[in-house]
């Protein structure tokens, strides 16, 4: 991915999240405040946060003397974010990259990311970094896509797009979005570097 792709600025924010968050992201982002509320966490991390829906939803079931930390690897997604929540001291909004966390060891009880694995070049180095933000019995919870085969919008798109595009049809939704939903090599994965059994 060049870094001009990387870059979300201009109105891209704003357009991400008034298009594809209620299309895409909005019913998985509730399911995923609901699971990390049920934990009571009292300090949280938020990884690959984009334009803060995971954030909207969680904010109002935490405690008062909650500590929740929301980053994403793109300033100006996290800019917008932050303009669509009243100020919160609860709230710290930081730029960082989920596999080169700026905190120290056993920060947070729990850290969490909404579809912003399958993105990440290195994603054992980033287990490996949330396990070590985590203080001891933390937990870590994210969510990915199924196959793109289980996703019928995702799977529609991408026939189309093939259907325009013959000779070289776009494969980025099956390839990357789509493409780590096996859950044997997520949780291999896992093991491995950050959380053995």
């Amino acid at each position: 991915m060049s870094e001009v792709d990387k870059v979300f600025i201009g109105s891209i924010p704003e357009n991400y999240d008034r298009y594809l968050v209620p299309l895409i992201f909005q019913d998985f982002a509730e399911d995923l405040a609901i699971r990390v509320a049920s934990l009571s966490p009292k300090t949280l991390l938020e990884t690959a946060a984009g334009s803060g829906v995971v954030t909207r939803a969680l904010i109002a079931k935490l405690p008062p003397d909650a500590r929740y930390t929301v980053t994403d690897l793109n300033q100006p997604m996290l800019d917008y974010a932050a303009t669509r929540l009243p100020d919160d001291k609860r709230i710290i909004w930081r730029k960082a990259d989920a596999q080169e966390l700026p905190f120290n060891d056993a920060t947070f009880d729990l850290v969490c990311c909404q579809f912003g694995v399958m993105f990440l070049p290195d994603r054992e180095l980033a287990y490996r970094e949330a396990r070590r933000v985590l203080k001891p019995g933390g937990s870590f919870l994210f969510s990915v896509w199924d196959r793109i085969e289980e996703n019928v919008f995702a799977d529609d798109v991408t026939k189309a797009l093939a259907e325009m595009f013959p000779n070289d049809p776009p494969r980025f939704l099956a390839r990357t979005p789509h493409g780590h939903g096996n859950t044997a090599v997520i949780r291999s994965e896992l093991e491995r570097p950050a959380f053995p059994t």
